[in-house]
């Protein structure tokens, strides 16, 4: 077989294999945490490492080497088709031929002349002694110049996609693993809240009576210092204090929290791209529980609200972690 042939079955090799791989999106709750590393050897071996950390909304920054620039776009459609959409994520790909070199340099003499030109100038000024050897130019930028071969962008491209997919493979098994515990973890503070909960909603009609009668004895006790001597009408004291029992009714705010439990758990179930709906129900549960608070007057609810700001706050930081 000639090399002509032989290297254009390489070729198709290599592509067919990036074209076979299969998508590593998944529908598991994922962590925007993780880091992936994966090499691809082919005649060329070209390595991948992604790492990712938590963000808003999608942060992304691929590096290649100069002369592939072409790939930047190629990879961040690959890493969206692969359901990287929340995060800040850094992806570097490195390219070295398989024995070990490099490729092929060139000391680039037109840059090596300009830095004499330049350096023995500086020295006249500056009356300074011209020490200038090759060694000290050589490390200087673009002294030294690589002379690239590879001109075959498919084919670069179809390495490239093996190794960014592979190390895509990893990263995701990470966060999958990592969402999973986040998820669980979530999971244990809602059961405790789930208990506040309960224990408020049975302590609720006695508190709620013993307001209700706080307030009966406050009516009576200012009109004893006013020295008010009419007798109140029993329809307007029982109509203020049905008002006042609505006013700190806290049943609504126990059954939207509940609501609100349930549609966490559909979401951490559910899977895929939960982090703000998360989020967002996490303000809700705030929201809910400080209205108990300032409701309810009861110094055991009081002390469960307390409780349960605390655990909110927890799962507020765990679900800010993921997608």
């Amino acid at each position: 077989m000639s090399e002509a042939v032989l290297q254009k079955s390489k070729r198709r090799s290599v592509v067919e294999t990036a074209a076979a791989l299969p998508s590593v999106a998944s529908s598991y709750i994922r962590s925007m945490t993780g880091y992936g590393r994966a090499t691809f050897e082919d005649g060329e071996r070209v390595t991948a490492e992604i790492r990712a950390v938590n963000g808003r909304f999608l942060k992304l920054s691929v590096k290649v080497p100069g002369r592939y620039g072409a790939l930047e776009d190629r990879i961040k459609t690959l890493l969206a088709d692969n359901g990287i959409k929340r995060g800040s994520i850094d992806i570097s790909v490195f390219f070295e031929s398989g024995n070990g070199d490099a490729g092929s340099y060139q000391i680039n003499e037109t840059a090596v002349k300009n830095y004499v030109f330049q350096a023995r100038s500086l020295a006249k000024k500056f009356k300074m002694k011209d020490g200038i050897t090759l060694a000290s130019l050589l490390p200087l930028p673009d002294a030294v110049k690589r002379l690239d071969h590879e001109d075959d962008i498919e084919l670069v491209w179809a390495r490239a996609k093996n190794a960014v997919s592979a190390a895509l493979a990893d990263f995701n098994a990470m966060r999958e693993r990592e969402g999973l515990a986040l998820a669980a973890d979530v999971r244990v503070q809602l059961a405790r809240l789930g208990e506040h909960r309960a224990a408020i909603i049975a302590a609720a009609p006695e508190a709620l009576n013993a307001a209700m009668q706080r307030f009966r004895d406050r009516i009576v006790k200012l009109l004893d210092q006013s020295n008010v001597t009419v007798p109140l009408n029993p329809d307007v004291l029982e109509r203020e204090t049905v008002l006042f029992a609505d006013r700190t009714d806290i049943s609504e705010e126990l059954a939207r929290l509940w609501s609100h439990f349930e549609q966490m758990e559909a979401s951490l179930s559910g899977g895929g791209e939960t982090g703000k709906k998360l989020d967002f129900l996490t303000q809700e549960l705030f929201r809910e529980t400080n209205t108990i608070g300032s409701k309810a007057q009861d110094e055991r609810i009081t002390h469960r609200v307390v409780e349960m700001k605390g655990l909110i706050e927890k799962i507020r930081e765990q679900v800010q972690n993921l997608e």
